[in-house]
């Protein structure tokens, strides 16, 4: 576990915020570039290129850079939703969770095995044809997308649920996989410290509140079943990633706790409820780095402010 301290991220803020934002962005591409640089060295044995992480690990950021730093070394990769891949529920009922309400994280509403084969198949050289989930009546339509692969094409699946074993059985040999996530641990002071699923609540929030029009409350609310989530169907299959990414930004609780600040106020104490007094007590220690324009058009942190 990587820590920062917060004393330095504040002096480092106010001395420079250019230069604090310049390398804390270059060592995150450092990271994107020297993965695409392996991901293309084995596309020929590993054709397959599996993306999990947890909520708010800003997945679909560094997915996207990815795929930009393999395509500029002439590597053409195709995509494929795991979405697509959801069980009709006109088929089969969604499981429930030990309280009784739906768990519609659960990997009982995919059709893993047939992800499983469609993924040997494309390692064998055939077509497969991928199906089209519609999400407003929760069924699987008629409508197909035919996917092959080129010699020296990949193909990138993003999800939840892309280390989880029925995948694995078939594809383990042929995949590389990656897991984004928070790996920091911001120390307030000695016995203090903001472990990586608070700093992953703070942006969560924050994007909540810009791009999906949800208070904090609704944010909170959400959580604990996020977290459980994470326990049962993402952590157990960590040790399947070839590559760990660490998608924090040094700088970037100078960005959002002073944001967050103000639309937590009026929830502390379900916040404390919730297990996220730390934060709360937390909010008005950092620098305020508000010249956004220091932050660059592609950086992970849009995924949450804009």
């Amino acid at each position: 576990m990587f820590q920062l301290n917060l004393d330095d991220i504040n002096e480092r803020c106010l001395r420079d915020p250019a230069e604090f934002v310049g390398m804390s962005e270059q060592s995150y591409t450092n990271v994107i570039e020297s993965i695409a640089e392996r991901i293309c060295e084995n596309r020929y044995e590993r054709k397959i290129l599996l993306l999990n992480g947890p909520s708010s690990s800003g997945k679909t950021t560094t997915a996207n850079r990815i795929r930009d730093a393999i395509r500029r070394r002439g590597v053409h990769s195709q995509s494929i939703s795991m979405d697509d891949y959801y069980q009709s529920r006109d088929r089969y009922k969604v499981p429930l969770d030990e309280d009784g309400n739906p768990d519609l994280e659960s990997p009982l509403c995919m059709d893993l095995p047939m992800l499983r084969d469609h993924l040997a198949a494309l390692c064998r050289g055939e077509t497969i044809a991928v199906p089209t989930y519609d999400f407003m009546h929760h069924i699987r339509t008629e409508e197909t997308k035919e996917v092959h692969l080129k010699k020296g094409e990949i193909v990138v699946i993003e999800g939840i649920h892309a280390f989880n074993d029925v995948l694995m059985a078939k594809v383990r040999e042929s995949s590389i996989g990656i897991y984004m996530a928070i790996g920091t641990q911001l120390v307030i002071s000695n016995n203090w410290r903001l472990a990586p699923h608070i700093l992953r609540f703070v942006r969560r929030a924050i994007r909540d509140k810009n791009f999906r029009d949800s208070s904090v409350l609704e944010t909170i609310d959400m959580w604990r079943s996020v977290r459980r989530g994470e326990k049962l169907y993402i952590r157990p299959y960590i040790s399947s990633a070839d590559f760990i990414v660490n998608t924090y930004l040094p700088y970037e609780g100078c960005v959002l706790m002073n944001q967050l600040r103000v639309d937590a106020e009026p929830y502390h104490q379900e916040m404390e409820d919730a297990g996220l007094g730390d934060l709360v007590r937390a909010l008005d220690r950092f620098a305020v780095l508000d010249d956004l324009r220091l932050i660059p058009k592609n950086s992970i942190m849009h995924e949450f402010i804009g």
